[in-house]
């Protein structure tokens, strides 16, 4: 649906099949990725993949998670066979699914480049600020991140304000990062919604819908 609120998808975690399901459920629509597309699932390569073609698109707007930022800080601040050594030690699981559909190492980095080329510390989109974790400590203007706690910070942190004096109409906040047992709405209160519930090991997985300020929830069992 052009021009409708995005839909809001939390941490996937090499889990493509909720990215199939978001892709039935909502053809037409615009999408949020929260970030932490990496690691603990069976397929980060597809998920990293898939996010990517929507990015690329035109159809998804990509955020840090703290899993790409550690990989790219990490391993793509490397350079020969440091380089190459520090992706077999570190990332050998992910490695392992890009050889099992062909690829190789190069494909996993060119990959993860395309990410740091695209994706984004917070987006805003009317009222709604989205950002991987918490949100984020702004300065006088809009890309002047002041920490990183839009990676890192976790609830029991507390909230930065929204940045108000830069978007001044902001009323709410959607993050992922910290699994919940239930997704966490709570517009009127400190206006903020937590929508990861550990999907890789839990197999429930919920979706913020920005235009019905709702959730949609799938369930594997």
């Amino acid at each position: 649906m052009p021009g409708a609120p995005s839909i809001v998808v939390p941490d996937i975690h090499g889990c493509s099949h909720f990215l199939e399901w978001v892709e039935a459920r909502f053809p037409d629509r615009s999408l949020i990725l929260l970030g932490d597309l990496l690691h603990r699932g069976p397929d980060s390569r597809a998920a990293l993949r898939r996010a990517l073609d929507w990015a690329e698109s035109g159809r998804a707007t990509l955020l840090w998670g703290n899993h790409e930022h550690w990989v790219c800080t990490e391993g793509l601040s490397l350079t020969g066979p440091a380089r190459t050594a520090w992706f077999r030690e570190h990332e050998a699981e992910v490695f392992a699914q890009y050889e099992a559909a062909g690829d190789d190492l190069n494909a996993f980095i060119t990959d993860l480049e395309r990410f740091r080329a695209l994706a984004r510390p917070y987006v805003v989109e009317g009222p709604m600020l989205c950002a991987h974790a918490a949100r984020p400590s702004l300065g006088a203007h809009a890309d002047d991140l002041l920490d990183t706690g839009y990676l890192w910070d976790t609830p029991d942190l507390g909230l930065h304000p929204l940045p108000t004096h830069l978007h001044p109409g902001l009323t709410y906040s959607v993050h992922g990062h910290k699994p919940q047992r239930e997704p966490v709405v709570d517009l009127r209160g400190e206006g903020v919604v937590y929508l990861d519930l550990g999907s890789a090991s839990t197999g429930r997985f919920g979706v913020w819908d920005a235009q019905s300020r709702s959730i949609h929830l799938y369930d594997e069992s």
